[in-house]
């Protein structure tokens, strides 16, 4: 008996082992998405930190810097430092710096103080996404003299 094509079971079979192998495939597709939109997130954070941390630092660039913190503001040398948690953004001296579309600012502190002429402005904020894994802390001290 020559027989030719494949019987139910080997088809069966076929099918099965390539429905599994496909739900592997898009399994580790979602976790690569997940690492992406994680990695992406943090990325577009760092780099606004990073511009609004050279604003700060060049506010508070002059020796005999004055600086008072009440609340979600500071005053820098006669400039303003705030944090808008609602608008989610950081307005130094008028400029607006956005956080990315995703991002809420969650928490946050402006403070400062001083051990004689060696002061230190204190900025933590905590960020929250739904594309990140966990909570995003911001959390940087500046050194100035008063």
């Amino acid at each position: 008996m020559d027989n030719k094509g494949f019987t139910v079971v080997e088809l069966i079979a076929s099918f099965a082992l390539t429905m599994v192998i496909t739900v592997f495939l898009f399994e580790v597709l979602i976790e690569v998405k997940d690492i992406f939109a994680d990695t992406s997130v943090k990325t577009a954070i760092q780099q606004k930190f990073g511009i609004i941390s050279k604003n700060i630092e060049n506010t508070l660039s002059t020796v005999g810097s004055t600086v008072s913190c009440s609340g979600s503001a500071c005053t820098i040398n006669g400039k303003t430092l705030k944090i808008d948690q609602s608008g989610k953004k950081v307005i130094i001296n008028g400029q607006n710096f956005l956080m990315p579309d995703t991002v809420d600012i969650k928490n946050y502190s402006l403070s400062n103080t001083c051990n004689g002429r060696n002061c230190y402005l204190y900025v933590q904020m905590t960020l929250d996404s739904g594309n990140l894994k966990q909570a995003y802390n911001y959390d940087v001290t500046y050194f100035y003299s008063s």
